[in-house]
């Protein structure tokens, strides 16, 4: 294993539609520089993140950030992390993370009669 997923940096809940974004990070855990990439899914739906891969130093950690839309139900994210072994992708990690929907609920206005006068 080369690329550790240390952290999945997401909101615990959004409304329907909302843009969410997701950080995944991942560390270098090798003693020696490594191509990593990470992929990631909600309810089967790929999550596009900002780098297809990078090459990280020994013991570096880096931030990919993916957004989606928020579907209108509770999601749960998948991240892995890869390496590249000089002739494939090797998968190395996986973390979840779970996003609730939040209901919205309506406003109630206060209004107050300031002045009022009987007919």
């Amino acid at each position: 294993m080369n690329a550790d997923i240390t952290k999945i940096d997401a909101p615990s809940s959004a409304p329907a539609g909302e843009q969410v974004i997701v950080d995944v990070s991942v560390k270098n855990i090798s003693v020696s520089d490594q191509y990593i990439a990470v992929t990631g899914v909600f309810d089967s739906t790929t999550i596009p993140f900002q780098f297809d891969y990078l090459l990280l130093s020994p013991g570096q950690t880096v931030i990919f950030r993916g957004a989606f839309a928020m579907p209108s139900n509770n999601v749960r994210v998948t991240a892995w992390s890869w390496s590249w072994d000089g002739s494939q992708w090797v998968q190395d990690d996986a973390m979840t993370k779970d996003i609730a929907l939040a209901v919205s609920t309506p406003q109630v206005s206060e209004f107050q009669i300031l002045d009022f006068s009987k007919v």
